[in-house]
């Protein structure tokens, strides 16, 4: 039997290392989310033997280091971003979109700002203006706003890239969450749509467990040809919600935004 490439890329590591890693994993297997964090790790097929002997080559550094096996796990995913295959320009859908929780793009929006809002107020502007017109200064602080947080990841509408990638998708919170497998019951969202083009034509890559990080909720795609990710849909999914393609980009603003946007209360 093929060894799977989590096997092939420990293979290449000193027999220490190895040993450290599994020992590491073996210790999440009773906390819920690291357990499928290491399942996630023993499942990845979106990074080249290279990057994956690399990314597990930094994780048995941190652990011998002394860190704490999580945060040795993060340090390591975050010298390791967007190493995933990098979709060709032709192929870069134009439309793309996100959901992301009120408070964080608030923070966004206020940084975005200069000062001008605080949190709170950029806030209260996001939900007075959501799904109508935009002040203009709200326009411009929302333009200048980071799109994430070092790492953007979104979705597109594989059918029809030009589109808003929510159109096909449920209107209620908790249909957004389980087609998009976020772990937010409780967060309002905000969906946000951009042009590829009019945000500057980032570079979009195949998510991998490094850009993942500790998110539980994600999962590796089996197809280690796939040109990008899917997303889980959360149990129980009784619509029977297919998996959504998602991809990773490197932060940048959200120049190419379009509006309006929407607000989506749990």
């Amino acid at each position: 039997m093929r060894m799977s490439q989590y096997q092939e890329a420990l293979a290449v590591l000193p027999s220490g290392s190895t040993t450290a890693i599994q020992a590491a994993l073996n210790a999440w297997v009773g906390n819920p989310d690291l357990s499928q964090v290491g399942q996630n790790i023993c499942d990845e097929t979106a990074l080249v033997a290279a990057d994956f002997a690399k990314l597990l080559g930094s994780f048995a550094t941190e652990l011998a280091n002394g860190t704490a096996s999580k945060d040795s796990w993060i340090a390591a995913c975050r010298a390791h971003k967007r190493r995933g295959r990098q979709l060709p320009d032709v192929d870069c859908p134009s439309i793309l979109g996100r959901a992301r929780s009120l408070d964080d793009h608030a923070n966004s929006v206020a940084k975005g700002s200069g000062g001008a809002l605080t949190p709170a107020e950029a806030k209260r502007l996001l939900l007075k203006h959501a799904g109508g017109p935009v002040a203009p200064a709200l326009d411009s602080f929302m333009r200048l706003a980071p799109l994430g947080n070092y790492l953007v990841w979104a979705t597109f509408n594989a059918n029809n890239p030009a589109t808003d990638p929510f159109n096909h998708l449920p209107t209620s919170h908790g249909g957004i969450c389980t087609a998009l497998g976020l772990g937010w019951a409780n967060a309002i969202l905000i969906l946000l749509v951009w042009s590829h083009a009019g945000s500057g034509s980032p570079s979009l890559h195949r998510p991998t467990v490094a850009d993942a990080e500790v998110y539980p909720f994600y999962r590796p795609h089996r197809d280690a040809s796939a040109p990008w990710g899917f997303t889980c849909p959360l149990p129980p999914n009784p619509g029977g919600l297919q998996p959504q393609p998602e991809l990773v980009m490197p932060e940048t603003t959200s120049q190419g935004l379009r509006l309006p946007f929407r607000v989506i209360r749990a």
